[in-house]
């Protein structure tokens, strides 16, 4: 039913096929069991055989693709939901006005997809300050040194007050991450756990955290590029410990052609304009 499904037809077309298939090879691939159907040992050795065939074939039309992209003024760019929010959608109006030309396609996922096979062209990333080499055939440019701080709304803090250091955290309700994004701010949880602080709600979605925070339920962690970018927000105060490398990357083979060139040119000297806020280093809000 399975295999049905994926290739988008009943289970008696795909008996048949695979019964062709094994007529044409003169060998059994399959056996039926009360479970369904398993690989027999040359099935197996088979499928191995399969799927590296698959994959150099999704590699030619990812290649193909990308040629394309390059003679039409394509750029394919990726990068996680937070950036694309906060940075990059606000931009493409503003690029794409000064070069109609150009057609740009975003893939939004915290997937980091492989640019050196090229699933992208461009990835605007946060990562670690440790982040080694990203791989042969990519170009990565250091844009600024991101920043976390722990947050309130306006409106929670004309009420209650906000936390000024880690050691008042106790006397707000935390908003914190979970999941994956847990990863992301063990430095916060660290002060959290350390003074007793109660945790009111957990996300495993910064945005959701940033609705949740904006929405009055208490004080979490953000990173400085969502929380200064909104006037609804207040920072209460930063934590070192979290710091992040936001980084441009772009494919080797494409980083000279023009419209490539002009979209970094335009990303960089946009982002080096709010460097002062994605550092957190705010003075007026």
């Amino acid at each position: 039913m399975s295999a049905a499904k994926i290739l988008g037809c009943n289970q008696t077309t795909v008996a048949r096929r695979v019964a062709a298939l094994e007529e044409s090879l003169g060998e059994k691939l399959f056996d039926k069991t009360a479970g369904g159907y398993r690989l027999t040992e040359v099935g197996s050795a088979m499928m191995q055989n399969a799927e590296r065939v698959e994959a150099e074939a999704e590699g030619f039309a990812r290649m193909v693709a990308q040629r394309s992209r390059k003679l039409l003024g394509m750029i394919r760019v990726t990068t996680n939901d937070v950036l694309a929010d906060c940075l990059l959608t606000p931009w493409l109006r503003e690029f794409t006005q000064r070069f109609p030309v150009v057609q740009v396609e975003t893939v939004i996922t915290d997937r980091q997809l492989d640019l050196s096979r090229g699933e992208a062209d461009i990835a605007l990333r946060a990562a670690t300050m440790s982040a080694g080499p990203t791989g042969d055939g990519v170009v990565v440019r250091r844009l600024a040194t991101g920043k976390w701080g722990v947050y309130a709304s306006k409106a929670y803090a004309a009420e209650n007050g906000v936390p000024r250091n880690p050691d008042e955290l106790a006397s707000h309700p935390i908003i914190a991450g979970t999941g994956d994004l847990a990863r992301f701010d063990p430095a916060f949880m660290k002060h959290v756990r350390a003074k007793g602080a109660v945790i009111r709600q957990a996300s495993s979605s910064i945005l959701n955290i940033s609705g949740a925070i904006k929405g009055g339920l208490g004080c979490g962690p953000l990173p400085c590029v969502l929380g200064e970018l909104d006037p609804e927000l207040e920072l209460c105060f930063l934590f070192d410990e979290a710091d992040y490398a936001l980084l441009l990357m772009t494919r080797e083979e494409m980083r000279n052609l023009p419209h490539v060139r002009a979209f970094n040119d335009f990303i960089a000297s946009r982002t080096n304009a709010l460097k002062h806020m994605i550092e957190g280093r705010t003075q007026t809000r």
